[in-house]
């Protein structure tokens, strides 16, 4: 499992793609034929998953957008991406800012 942490930088894989539909994210993971329904935040978190910005960046981005404890946040996002890595969703960017 990768130890994710807010230098993290993560891209979505390849076999993923998405389409946001009334605000939610419908997601095929085309290798393992699976369909994924996420939430608005879900979809954005995908958004954010470009390969360039770091999971803090993401936080930061989220932080701007939804009212809440920033730190409750920065705990759900960095939870949230390691189960959407560990899912086969997520992956290290090449050449990222890994730890």
């Amino acid at each position: 499992m990768i130890a994710i942490t807010p230098a993290t930088v993560l891209r979505r894989r390849s076999d993923v793609r998405y389409r946001r539909i009334e605000g939610e994210a419908v997601v095929l993971r085309q290798s393992a034929a699976e369909v994924l329904v996420l939430n608005e935040v879900g979809a954005a978190v995908l958004d954010l998953a470009d390969g360039e910005r770091s999971v803090g960046e993401w936080i930061d981005v989220l932080a701007g957008e939804y009212e809440g404890d920033s730190a409750m946040l920065a705990r759900d996002v960095l939870a949230f991406a390691a189960e959407l890595a560990e899912a086969g969703l997520l992956e290290p960017a090449g050449g990222g800012r890994e730890p």
